[in-house]
């Protein structure tokens, strides 16, 4: 789930009022088929083993060790 936009309630003259209220979707549907393609590509095992070579080069200061505790 991502928040996709922001729904504000209108006053009689048009103007934005209040606070937003978040509208949420599924990754799928906000960007659309050719990231469903991409990302369906590795089964969820790889993913996982793939996701703390991104996080180093994300937090290069944090150790492996702690990014994998994250994760669990």
């Amino acid at each position: 789930m991502l928040i996709s936009d922001f729904v504000y309630t209108v006053d009689k003259k048009g103007n934005r009022r209040g606070w937003g209220v978040a509208e949420h979707n599924i990754p799928e549907k906000h960007f659309g088929d050719g990231f469903t393609e991409n990302v369906y590509v590795h089964d969820p095992k790889e993913s996982y083993e793939r996701l703390p070579e991104h996080l180093v080069h994300l937090f290069p200061h944090v150790p492996v060790s702690d990014l994998k505790k994250f994760l669990k």
